[in-house]
């Protein structure tokens, strides 16, 4: 069984502000988690001009129309790279992912090693193409709106690179229900020789599903991350608090030392209660 390897993913739960980032990563220190992912876009590039002038005024809006908030819920790139160097000061691996080539190059010129794929990107066959040709590093490749075609395809695109599969469905919150994560076992089987391993990208509420998926062979788990569940924003609630980050670690680990051997026999502690209990035998 491969060592759990935990990403918290913060995205723009830091709300456009460098100082929150700060603070959301040195909540994490100490938790167990191995890795911190963020998301770069360029936001002029990846909307549509139609997008950009989308009116955006519900209740976790940032302004006036979708444009506006994107654009303030992203960091400048002189905080993106202070974030980057932060993250990897306090001992975490820097994960990014990425929704246009703007942003892909400009991670590779900050020599992120390690990026992910977004969902949203597996049928974008030109931008897997750079990547594929670019980038040397790790990459980690989210499933979720696609078919097993589609993520066929993204993983014959990446042929070359260290590759991680995770199994996603893109629904914010996302009931158990739709996470389906039964088709880890169809991703270990289709592509057991042609990624290096698999894991699970969640956007459920609670940690069980979490649990079941390490045991069913997904050593990598990403779990949103949020300081307040409650703050505006479409992702909080779509997002765990500390609290849920350490449980799933903490049992993770319970577990595994509860799985024991397949082997039935006497353990030596068991010899103090057989005089006890058997001592009329």
């Amino acid at each position: 069984m491969r060592k759990l390897y935990f990403i918290a993913e913060i995205g723009q739960n830091h709300q456009g502000s460098l100082e929150i980032a700060k603070q959301m990563v040195d909540s994490l220190v100490g938790s167990g988690v191995h890795a911190i992912k963020t998301a770069k876009r360029d936001i002029d590039t990846c909307l549509t001009e139609e997008q950009k002038k989308m009116p955006y005024t519900g209740p976790n809006s940032f302004g006036k129309t979708y444009y506006e908030h994107r654009k303030a819920l992203e960091l400048s790139h002189d905080d993106f790279r202070e974030l980057k160097f932060y993250i990897e000061g306090k001992g975490f691996d820097f994960i990014s992912s990425f929704t246009d080539l703007k942003s892909f190059y400009f991670l590779r010129d900050l020599r992120v090693e390690r990026i992910k794929i977004a969902s949203s990107r597996v049928t974008d066959e030109n931008l897997l193409k750079h990547v594929d040709l670019n980038h040397k590093g790790i990459i980690y490749m989210s499933s979720g709106m696609s078919n097993l075609d589609d993520v066929d395809r993204m993983v014959s695109i990446l042929g070359k690179n260290e590759k991680y599969l995770l199994q996603c469905t893109s629904v914010y919150p996302c009931a158990d229900r739709l996470l389906n994560l039964r088709v880890l076992k169809t991703y270990q089987k289709y592509f057991k020789n042609r990624v290096d391993g698999f894991g699970f990208s969640g956007h459920h509420a609670g940690v069980a599903p979490d649990i079941l998926a390490y045991f069913m062979g997904a050593h990598v788990i990403e779990r949103h991350y949020t300081l307040n569940r409650a703050w505006k924003g479409s992702d909080h609630a779509a997002s765990l608090g500390i609290d849920g980050i350490k449980k799933i670690i903490k049992y993770i680990e319970q577990c595994k030392e509860a799985l024991g051997d397949s082997e039935k026999y006497i353990l030596p502690q068991e010899l103090k209660t057989i005089e006890k209990l058997r001592g009329d035998l």
